[in-house]
């Protein structure tokens, strides 16, 4: 039964959304929620334009996605049908699953503070009966049957991916026969917008995601502040430095939909780069704690700084997951990089700083140069913002301050740090089946 696996014509889909209403019926689930959806080019159904649409829904891939990234080890292989099933008793809805799919497949239910999807209806093909959306397609468009003798051809709109999804299609050559619309004879101009629709959703928003970016922005700042305790023994600071540090891992438990089951989230450090970030950010505050109050020797400054190197790097990990807006391989929030700014600046190295600056500021630039749509107001705004505060005004202290106003400089290097942090945020997104299609249809519609 594991060959098996959905089987789409995109020749034969008329976009009716049967497929979805049976899932509905089936599994008693509640719109606007859907865990099959019609993707569909042309959306305003423009006469003589042509149509495209795409069923799709979780493919229950062999390398399945969502099953690897869930910290919390909410998704399990039914081993006799290998659908990928998601237990919502243990999911702490961290939202991590619906950044690894590139298919769109897990969805989050706000109401409920978990994520959901399709499971196969594996309580049905277990009896020998087809899956509901399959069942009631009335034009066969979608079946559910043998992938592995299933005609293959190059798909579109289904994102390509390594974890080889059980779909396949049939019929992609209906994209080539996409009419061209003779305007004398439909009475409407359409621009290419009103053809497209709306563009998708990038599904990650600094706004939404701030536990987020405080989180990672604070963990960043404590690695590189903790080499001013080689010099400074105060009290009130070493507080300071271990309240900052529970107060972040507070903080991340508000981006949860279920808080209280968070110590779930270190459930899966065999394949999930979020719970060895969960778990890494306990070490570093732990062995910190030690450095400060008990151990405060050289070996353990190593240890800590160790710890925080392998928490960045579990951070920088967790982000590669999402596609990048930009080009360049090393951005200007990059952790590592801004936890090396922060270090210098507490070990009082400002010659090393100022080359940091620098690399970060080209960095920026270029990031910006490659997405940055400057006909908002607000962008250009925000980049001056950021370049002023965060890049020319510690420089021009750095430079021309004597004596050195060591806190304006550390006051506008933490401003400027967040901004770009929150700006990242920004600047990644979710690849979807609707976005791809999107994307093709607006290609062959030039």
């Amino acid at each position: 039964m594991k060959g098996k696996g959905f089987i789409f014509d995109y020749s034969k889909c008329v976009g009716c959304h049967a497929c979805i209403v049976a899932c509905y019926i089936e599994n008693k689930t509640n719109p606007p929620i859907a865990w099959r959806q019609v993707n569909t080019a042309n959306q305003k159904k423009i006469p003589l334009a042509g149509f495209l649409n795409l069923s799709i829904a979780c493919n229950h891939c062999i390398e399945a996605p969502c099953l690897k990234a869930c910290p919390a080890k909410a998704y399990q292989r039914d081993e006799q049908t290998g659908a990928v099933i998601h237990q919502p008793e243990k999911c702490i809805g961290c939202k991590y699953c619906t950044w690894a799919c590139p298919f769109d497949a897990p969805k989050y239910n706000s109401q409920k503070g978990i994520v959901e999807k399709c499971h196969l209806c594996n309580h049905l093909i277990t009896e020998g009966l087809k899956p509901a959306c399959a069942n009631q397609c009335p034009t066969s468009a979608l079946i559910f049957g043998s992938i592995d003798s299933a005609e293959q051809a190059e798909p579109f709109g289904i994102p390509r991916s390594k974890f080889q999804p059980r779909i396949k299609t049939l019929n992609p050559s209906v994209l080539k026969s996409i009419p061209e619309m003779d305007n004398n004879i439909s009475g409407y101009k359409p621009n290419q917008q009103h053809l497209l629709g709306d563009e998708t959703d990038d599904k990650i928003h600094a706004i939404e995601e701030w536990p987020l970016v405080l989180f990672s922005f604070i963990f960043t700042f404590l690695s590189g502040w903790i080499f001013a305790f080689k010099q400074d023994n105060s009290s009130i600071y070493k507080f300071l430095f271990i309240s900052l540090g529970f107060f972040a891992i507070l903080l991340s438990t508000f981006h949860l939909g279920k808080p209280f089951r968070a110590p779930r989230s270190i459930f899966n450090l065999r394949t999930s780069w979020l719970s060895r970030e969960v778990l890494l950010s306990g070490i570093f505050i732990l062995s910190s704690i030690l450095y400060l109050l008990i151990f405060n020797s050289t070996l353990m400054l190593l240890l800590c700084s160790l710890s925080s190197i392998l928490l960045l790097l579990s951070v920088e990990m967790v982000y590669s997951i999402p596609e990048k807006k930009y080009n360049t391989p090393l951005h200007s929030s990059n952790t590592i990089i801004t936890a090396i700014l922060f270090g210098l600046f507490f070990s009082g190295l400002f010659k090393v700083l100022v080359a940091v600056i620098v690399l970060k500021a080209l960095l920026y630039i270029i990031r910006k140069k490659d997405i940055a749509n400057l006909s908002h107001s607000w962008v250009v705004l925000t980049i001056l913002i950021r370049c002023v505060i965060g890049l020319f005004i510690p420089l021009s202290i750095i430079f021309y301050s004597n004596p050195l106003s060591i806190k304006y400089v550390l006051i506008c290097l933490l401003i400027g740090e967040l901004i770009d942090r929150f700006e990242f945020y920004n600047d990644i997104y979710i690849n979807s089946p609707s976005r791809v299609l999107y994307q093709t249809y607006k290609n062959e519609s030039k």
